[in-house]
């Protein structure tokens, strides 16, 4: 059933120009390598909306571009910010909006938490564009995103970045004790780190390339509320028979040098359970693509999204 009613834009801002692509080739579709190249020309803007979730919390969704829409759900810490570098490579192919997840960003929030509040957000948000919609969910996102899938009937295609859909509940229950006793001593970068090195099990060297970054201090602003994240992922019961019923097609997406076993046999289990997943392997890179490796990202979600381009070289 469709659930457009539960979600409307309230307002939009304009903001920050964001590059992307001038006019395409009307010879034919082009290569994905070839649309990434391109998308270095030219200039469009970006626009922040406010979109309204079931319980009433206001979600603020970055978009640019045009074509169908790509909604992008971003991870257990940071925000939006970390996808937006991605803009310029995807803009010129789909309407790219990226959400910041309740609590985070310039996002709302409420005083009761769980993680159906978290699809019913990202429902809210495919159930607000018009037109085809994809959606790409990374990380603790991604299992907002497949949690999607079951309340509205929008969502086209699903991109999945290493769900964390069976990670050991034990060891991180304790991995949240211990940061919320770091976080009410003020040591929120030593909290963020013992996350990404705990939780995700990060290499030293995607940490330290992190810290470096420039969206470090956005995952340190948000780590406050990585502890109840935790805690619902716990209590998540992933079933393998719930998964034969999600319709569309699911790009699985892993790194070659992902170091966490939780986050390899996940992508194993997915790939096993959904009816229509294609695999591909980043090859080179780890939990943080769009990071990292933002044209390889980008080629992949192209080609998945855009099966047309894959034949012209």
């Amino acid at each position: 059933m469709s659930h457009g009613s539960a979600a409307f834009a309230i307002f939009f801002l304009t903001v920050a120009p964001v590059t992307a692509l001038g006019p395409e080739d009307p010879t034919g579709p082009a290569s994905p390598a070839a649309m990434i190249a391109m998308a270095r020309e030219g200039g469009s803007q970006s626009q922040v909306i406010h979109v309204r979730s079931k319980d009433g919390t206001l979600i603020a969704v970055e978009c640019a571009g045009s074509g169908p829409n790509l909604v992008i759900v971003h991870g257990g810490v940071g925000d939006r910010t970390r996808w937006t570098p991605m803009f310029p490579l995807l803009s010129p192919h789909f309407t790219v909006c990226a959400m910041d997840r309740r609590g985070h960003g310039a996002s709302g929030d409420s005083r009761d938490y769980s993680l159906r509040k978290e699809a019913e957000d990202v429902a809210a948000v495919v159930d607000s564009r018009p037109g085809e919609t994809y959606v790409l969910g990374h990380s603790y996102g991604g299992i907002a995103a497949l949690e999607a899938t079951f309340l509205t009937r929008r969502i086209a295609g699903l991109i999945l970045y290493e769900p964390p859909i069976q990670d050991p509940v034990g060891p991180n229950l304790a991995i949240a004790d211990s940061m919320e006793r770091l976080i009410g001593r003020g040591e929120r970068d030593q909290a963020a780190v013992m996350f990404l090195r705990g939780v995700v099990k990060q290499s030293p060297d995607e940490i330290s390339t992190l810290r470096a970054g420039p969206t470090w201090a956005g995952l340190v602003a948000s780590v406050d509320i990585q502890p109840r994240q935790i805690r619902a992922l716990a209590s998540y019961r992933f079933d393998t028979k719930r998964m034969q019923s999600v319709p569309m097609p699911t790009l699985l997406l892993t790194g070659g040098d992902t170091t966490s076993p939780d986050l390899k046999r996940a992508i194993r289990t997915l790939k096993a359970s959904l009816p229509h997943p294609t695999l591909v392997v980043l090859q080179g890179q780890q939990h943080n693509a769009m990071d990292r490796g933002r044209e390889q990202l980008a080629h992949e979600i192209i080609r998945f999204l855009i099966p047309d381009s894959s034949r012209a070289r």
